[in-house]
């Protein structure tokens, strides 16, 4: 798990200078399966700066397993629900790149969850599949107040259908991508991001 955490450090320093996490912005975590120790950034950590102790130690279900002075991630419940719908998931990414802020699906609390048609793009195939045009779709949530409900509409999006993809929007907010590894989940952020500058731009 150490050699996992030293990865998450190292990315989001690079994801800080790409301005993808500003200042304390986004979250980054990695889940042990074996053990059962999901290991999350604390609240409030400026992401350019993060050190080994800025790492919360918990369970699944939000138990601390280690003891510290620091708070889990204000959105740790996004990650708990990406991790018991996903089971091949073992690293999650959260962060607010500029083109994920951009794109307006117009949602409403009464409507806050649909899927939006992704561009044919030759990148689609860093998420594995190398049909000429796969079709896939991405889901967008709205933006609640409470990450709670953020969590919710998410999980019920899980639950009706997988997603296409392994990434996530919330409107006006951010990027959420998962992955095998913290390699792997670096992989899709990046063909995200890409994506997304397609539809943007």
């Amino acid at each position: 798990m150490v050699n996992s955490l030293e990865d998450l450090i190292n990315y989001s320093r690079i994801y800080y200078e790409r301005g993808w996490m500003v200042a304390t912005a986004g979250n980054l975590s990695v889940f042990d399966r074996a053990s059962g120790e999901l290991w999350i950034t604390s609240s409030g950590k400026h992401k350019g700066r993060l050190k080994e102790e800025d790492f919360i130690c918990m369970s699944l279900d939000g138990k601390i397993l280690r003891e510290t002075a620091n708070k889990p991630s204000a959105e740790t419940s996004i990650h708990q629900v990406i991790y018991s719908q996903i089971p091949t998931v073992n690293a999650v990414l959260h962060v607010h790149t500029v083109t994920s802020c951009k794109l307006r699906f117009g949602l409403q609390k009464f409507n806050p969850a649909t899927r939006f048609l992704l561009p044919n793009v030759e990148i689609l195939k860093a998420f594995g599949d190398f049909r000429e045009e796969p079709n896939f779709s991405a889901i967008v949530i709205f933006n609640h107040g409470s990450v709670l409900d953020i969590s919710r509409d998410l999980e019920i999006a899980l639950r009706e259908r997988s997603s296409d993809v392994p990434f996530f929007l919330i409107e006006n907010h951010g990027l959420t991508v998962w992955g095998k590894s913290v390699e792997d989940a670096n992989k899709n952020l990046e063909a995200a991001e890409f994506i997304l500058q397609v539809m943007v731009n």
